[in-house]
């Protein structure tokens, strides 16, 4: 399994749509992608980029609180299927015991890696293959 790095390079609200989006492209490469989301994903998503928070931790702010409570930091998120049009990731999470993967929608994922210095990986053979073919 081949891990190539992506990043988060926009987000779009839309107020015509009922889902929202987010493109993902490849660092350093030419290949993109576009994930259908939720509304309240997409706005956590946009306000943690804005670091626009609330006074009082919603979800995402909660996941990271009880992550570095028990003594973790998220270290990357893989995005590591598409089956049926729907896309499966893992928050890898650094632990004193070690990496510990954790099955996470993109989405609440990605939240989680906005505003730091968190890995974006997307699995070549199983994810980019089937969007864009193989290799030439």
């Amino acid at each position: 399994m081949t891990m190539v790095p992506f990043s988060l390079a926009r987000i779009i609200l839309s107020n015509t749509h009922p889902t929202q989006r987010i493109i993902l492209r490849e660092v350093g490469g030419q290949r993109h992608f576009t994930i259908e989301i939720g509304e309240p994903e997409a706005v956590a998503i946009y306000r943690r980029a804005m670091k626009r928070y609330h006074p009082r931790p919603l979800t995402h702010d909660l996941l990271d609180n009880v992550i570095a409570g028990m003594g973790g930091t998220i270290k990357a998120v893989e995005i590591t299927d598409l089956k049926d049009h729907t896309y499966y990731a893992n928050l890898v999470i650094e632990t004193a015991d070690g990496e510990v993967r954790v099955d996470a929608r993109p989405s609440d994922a990605i939240s989680l890696l906005v505003g730091g210095s968190v890995d974006l990986l997307v699995d070549d053979e199983r994810v980019l293959e089937p969007l864009y073919g193989e290799e030439l």
